[in-house]
């Protein structure tokens, strides 16, 4: 990945960490991201290239940045904690699913990397067991993709992750090397079927680890790296809460607003877990619901059921909507008056009112995780996005069926404009093309799809080469036998030439 644009996302794999105010802290590894960090938490902070350069000093805190680049040496690191003190290891795990993923000449990266260091054994378990050996029983061990220095996703061991949950980052699959499979699609297959492996094949970790009692009930964390920083939040899950909380100083003023979207969606009578409180947006945990895009991708064979369901949705947002006629100067569409006239609108258009943010308990719609607004949206706007972001629902049927079925096929062009103008305004286009855009990026399928064509195709050259071959068999037998016939012939007319004479 490009870092020069992404190396601000250094700092991530600790900004969610609770650290008590004015402690000490030893930083293990230079990375001015990482201490600027520290330094919001008024921590008093020393600052060492190596482990072996000791210190007598006793830190509460102790963090080692990159600990797959030094030797396992956990006692040394104890020796500068005091007795109430916690270490925090950040590092990259040597089986993580990163590496099985790509394939890269480069013996430190991909697949060859376990090929190549078989016994260096930097695993997550070989590090929490060396933990114990010395005594610190106290471990709390968090899962970072796609990798520790650009967190997008953080997540305690013992978190239930949702497989709809771990398409929140972007792997990290560098120009120049191979991907070998969809790292995404093989997570969600082994929460599905083995989520007692997600550890193993994390790609990087967050250990905390002490000898007394932790009250960290942190269990999940994400970023949304790709948005522009003035709307960049993380989000974090604990025990019976979420919490929304902005990144950087900026994004403070869009969790204000947030605060005044979701006073307004309660005051249009539409069910919402979400409340600020102290100037921070909380939701209420609901534990043991899908999401409705979940509800609705099970029912993806049951057309009616669909159509009825969605009917549903869209009168919650007819209740608060405006015919065209008594908007149509506060309208900002580019589009076909024509088309604009046979829509509904709403004042305040809460685009992102659809099924991933919404649970569907007791026949009614519970929304949660409100952050945008726009004036004078259409709701049949609003219930396009519902079924274009309900991604396991559109992967099992014909979405232009659908859109048909619900009578909104005919704006698909429009809404596709609309909701590409929206996300222009949110997305950061050079962190966006950092991440995504990979112009020599291979996939091992592609290759194998490549290699198939070029050996059709040789295969029909060579089929076409021995056509040519026996045609020319053909032509030169056929070039005996006339020549062997004028033989014949010139020895008759020589025999007559004998007689005539």
């Amino acid at each position: 990945m490009e870092q020069s644009v992404l190396e601000k996302f250094n700092s991530n794999i600790i900004k969610w960490y609770p650290f008590e105010k004015e402690k000490s802290i030893l930083q293990v590894r230079k990375n001015e991201w990482i201490k600027n960090e520290l330094e919001k938490n008024n921590l008093k902070i020393d600052t060492v290239e190596s482990i072996e350069d000791n210190t007598d000093y006793k830190y509460d805190y102790v963090l080692i940045y990159g600990y797959e680049n030094y030797n396992n040496n956990i006692k040394e690191i104890i020796s500068m904690l005091n007795e109430n003190g916690k270490i925090l290891i950040i590092g990259n795990n040597q089986f993580g699913i990163n590496t099985w993923s790509k394939y890269d000449l480069d013996s430190n990266k991909g697949v060859l990397n376990l090929e190549e260091h078989q016994k260096e054994n930097k695993t997550i378990s070989s590090i929490k067991k060396e933990l114990k050996q010395e005594g610190l029983d106290t471990i709390n061990t968090f899962l970072a993709f796609p990798d520790y220095k650009t967190s997008e996703l953080i997540v305690n061991e013992k978190f239930d992750l949702d497989k709809s949950q771990i398409e929140k980052y972007n792997p990290n699959i560098d120009e120049g090397e191979i991907k070998v499979f969809d790292e995404i699609k093989v997570l969600k297959n082994i929460l599905e079927n083995a989520s007692e492996m997600k550890e193993f094949f994390a790609n990087s970790y967050f250990i905390e680890a002490s000898k007394n009692k932790n009250n960290n009930d942190i269990k999940y964390i994400s970023f949304n790296n790709c948005r522009k920083e003035e709307y960049q939040l993380m989000t974090i899950i604990k025990d019976d809460v979420v919490e929304k909380l902005p990144t950087n100083a900026k994004a403070q003023k869009h969790i204000e607003n947030m605060g005044k979207i979701i006073k307004n969606i309660k005051n249009e009578n539409i069910e919402i877990l979400d409340y600020e409180e102290n100037s921070k947006i909380y939701s209420k945990l609901v534990k043991n619901e899908k999401t409705l895009d979940r509800m609705l991708a099970r029912k993806y064979n049951n057309i009616e059921e669909l159509i009825q369901i969605l009917n549903e949705y869209k009168n919650v947002l007819l209740q608060n909507s405006k015919s065209y006629s008594e908007c149509k100067e506060k309208i900002n569409i580019d589009g076909n008056e024509e088309q604009l006239e046979q829509l509904n609108y709403l004042k305040n258009g809460y685009w992102d009112l659809i099924p991933k943010n919404c649970f569907y308990i007791n026949q009614k719609f519970v929304f949660f995780d409100q952050e945008w607004e726009k004036d004078y949206l259409p709701v049949e706007f609003i219930l396009y996005r519902a079924i274009i972001n309900s991604y396991d629902l559109v992967r099992k049927i014909n979405v232009e069926e659908l859109l048909k079925e619900i009578n909104i096929l005919q704006y698909k062009e429009l809404f596709e404009k609309l909701d590409e103008k929206i996300r222009d305004e949110i997305i950061d286009n050079k962190v966006h093309e950092a991440m995504y855009k990979k112009y020599d990026l291979k996939a091992i399928d592609n290759l194998i799809n490549d290699n198939k064509a070029y050996y059709e195709e040789n295969s029909r050259k060579d089929e076409y080469i021995k056509k040519l071959e026996k045609y020319v068999e053909e032509l030169k037998l056929d070039n005996t036998k006339k020549q062997e016939y004028i033989e014949i012939l010139e020895e008759k007319l020589s025999k007559k030439k004998k007689r005539f004479f």
